[in-house]
């Protein structure tokens, strides 16, 4: 490994994900060395855009139910710095 590579890993954060209702957080299985909390938004975004696809039972949830799924980035001291509803980013595909 270069120096370079080296150095911009050292400026990097980690960040862990959580898909979250009002009764369970399940951390996504990878975390991600992100430059910026934006970027980390994005990766909260398509995670939360998989999920609207793929969750079990997603489409058999009534929109009350749906609003309670969330995906949460976490900073490397455990902080939630930011949270993106599944429902949100589910509706910005369709749009």
């Amino acid at each position: 490994m270069g120096i370079a590579f080296m150095a911009k890993i050292l400026v990097m954060s980690k960040y862990s994900f959580h898909v979250c209702n009002t009764r369970s957080r399940v951390k996504y299985p990878k975390s991600f060395y992100l430059s910026d909390i934006e970027t980390a938004r994005q990766v909260a975004s398509r995670i939360a855009k998989g999920f609207g696809r793929v969750g079990p039972k997603w489409k058999n949830l009534s929109d009350d139910q749906q609003n309670y799924y969330r995906v949460e980035a976490v900073d490397e001291s455990g902080r939630a710095v930011l949270t993106i509803p599944v429902r949100e980013a589910e509706q910005a595909i369709q749009a």
